[in-house]
């Protein structure tokens, strides 16, 4: 199974909710939760629905995997 944050396939995946998006259920891996990562196609929907401040720590610390969320991402 893969990870919905890393993307990196895993033996054991646990289910969390995410912390931007509400009713959402991702499944991720333990690395993933000890750096409280969310997925990136999470933090542009949050971005999107509600405001680039919103999403601002995630993306300053960088806390999600893969390319770097340019602000042309997050205005629809």
């Amino acid at each position: 199974m893969l990870c919905y944050s890393c993307g990196k396939q895993k033996n054991e995946l646990i289910p969390q909710k995410s912390a931007i998006l509400n009713g959402i259920s991702l499944l991720m891996c333990q690395v993933c939760l000890d750096e409280k990562y969310e997925p990136r196609w999470c933090i542009v929907l949050a971005g999107r629905q509600v405001g680039p401040e919103f999403v601002r720590e995630y993306i300053v610390k960088r806390r999600y995997v893969g390319s770097t969320i340019m602000a042309e991402e997050l205005i629809a």
